[in-house]
């Protein structure tokens, strides 16, 4: 037994060993290269390059898509932590725009699958893939459209956002005066229409002319 202890203890140093670097390889990817730790603008060589062109994305399969979601992901993550380690110390991040071109690539893919859903939806179904919109009403009884979004709980009773609201007296006075307000309004711009429609060149004529006789 007492033969056997020095190799116990050696295998366990080794996995602890092998644990620690495989920590210490992982922790890594969420920081930047140490060699451009402190400098004000990266190497030429090390300069990052342009963005995803629409284009480009729209040659890629669905499989490559997701693969370059998930680098541009990680590339993310790894640029704010680096932002924020920069920003705490007082210190400029060296090339801040490699972070706006990963979030332009990113909005690209995402509207590049967009796109490809979109069609697969029309050929099935004969709709769009986007979320559908819900008519909702304020409490001022004002209508509009609002998009679907996901719930984690389904809604209590009474609370859904696109059922009809109980509304008061005030509200319907809100509404009355809204309506009196668009009336208004289009009124004038139908007034408004008719005048110009009713101009000559021969008052616009006199109307640039007026100021120079009579202000003399």
């Amino acid at each position: 037994m007492w033969r056997s202890l020095p190799s116990l203890v050696s295998s366990a140093v080794r996995s602890q060993n092998a644990v620690n670097t495989r920590f210490s390889s992982t922790m890594k990817q969420f920081f930047d290269d140490e060699a451009n730790f402190g400098k004000a603008e990266l190497r030429p060589k090390h300069r990052p390059g342009r963005s995803w062109t629409a284009e480009e994305l729209r040659l890629k399969s669905n499989s490559d898509l997701h693969k370059l979601w998930y680098v541009c992901l990680k590339e993310r993550n790894m640029l704010i932590t680096m932002k924020k380690a920069h920003t705490s110390r007082a210190r400029n991040m060296p090339n801040p725009e490699r972070l706006d071109r990963v979030h332009e690539t990113m909005d690209r893919i995402e509207s590049v699958v967009h796109e490809r859903n979109d069609a697969v939806f029309r050929l099935e179904t004969g709709e769009s893939a986007a979320p559908r919109k819900r008519t909702i009403t304020s409490f001022a009884g004002f209508t509009y459209q609002k998009q679907a979004t996901e719930h984690f709980a389904p809604p209590q009773l009474g609370q859904k956002e696109y059922e009809t609201p109980y509304l008061d007296d005030d509200a319907y006075v809100m509404q009355k005066l809204w309506q009196e307000k668009e009336f208004m309004k289009n009124r004038d711009r139908l007034d408004d229409e008719k005048r110009r429609a009713a101009r000559t060149e021969d008052m616009d004529r006199f109307k640039r002319g007026a100021p120079r006789v009579f202000n003399r």
